[in-house]
Order: structure tokens, then sequence, then C-alpha cells
């Protein structure tokens, strides 16, 4: 990459261990999409208020993960893991994140398609089905 990861921890205590995983996981990123300048993680615990924390589930760990590619789109996938569901796994929000950046670049932004042949973006973003 270009430019360096840009990791943030918002309303959470940094977790070297979380963070070694996000880091690795851009690692593999840029390794299959070599065209990647910058990507940029944030990784925050939302605020529960004592009133709204028994009416509904809140999110144990939201991220967003950015990904700029050169000449393309910028890339942004948000997701969050209710607590009910993630049972303080952290790592299972970060996998599931970054398994759809990975599925975007490639369906999207990947080199070749199935045929050898160069895909084709039409202005609006999308990948015509061909």
């Amino acid at each position: 990459m270009q430019k360096p990861l840009q990791l943030v921890f918002r309303d959470m205590k940094t977790s070297l261990a979380l963070e070694t995983f996000i880091r690795d996981r851009v690692a593999r990123l840029e390794q299959h999409h070599p065209r990647i300048i910058g990507c940029r993680v944030v990784a925050a615990m939302p605020h529960r208020s004592s009133a709204g924390a028994r009416s509904s589930p809140k999110a144990a760990l939201e991220l967003t993960v950015e990904v700029e590619v050169a000449g393309r789109p910028l890339v942004v996938v948000k997701d969050a893991e209710a607590r009910r569901e993630a049972k303080d796994d952290q790592l299972s929000v970060v996998t599931h994140v970054f398994e759809v950046v990975e599925r975007q670049l490639r369906e999207a932004w990947g080199d070749h398609n199935k045929r050898g042949t160069t895909r084709q973006i039409a202005e609006d973003g999308t990948v015509p089905v061909v």
C-alpha cells in the first residue's frame, strides 16, 4: 500500500489481539489485490444507555473498513454483531467484514474474469454480467 494502514479504536480500549488480527487481514487483502492504495479500519464499541440496554440488543462491535484502490471508487463495508450473537467474539465480526471486502474486490475489480478478459466497470460502479 502506498499509504499506511489507519486503524482507529473508538469508544473502546485498544486490544492487541484485535489489532493484530485486523493487520493480518489487511495484509492478506494487500497480497491478493496489489492495486490497493490505502486502508482505514474503525473498530467501535457503541454506547449503551441503561434504559435501552434491556429493550433492544446493541452491537458488541461495529467495524468499518474503507479500501482505496487505484482508479476505482472507495470500497466501504460496515457491520455490527449483536451482543447476543457475538458472545464476546469480536474476531467473527472482523472475519465477516473482511470476507465481504474481499468478495467485493474480487467481483468488481478482479483483474480477469473466467474467460481471461478484462472486466469493464460502468460509470455507476456496477459490473455488467456477461
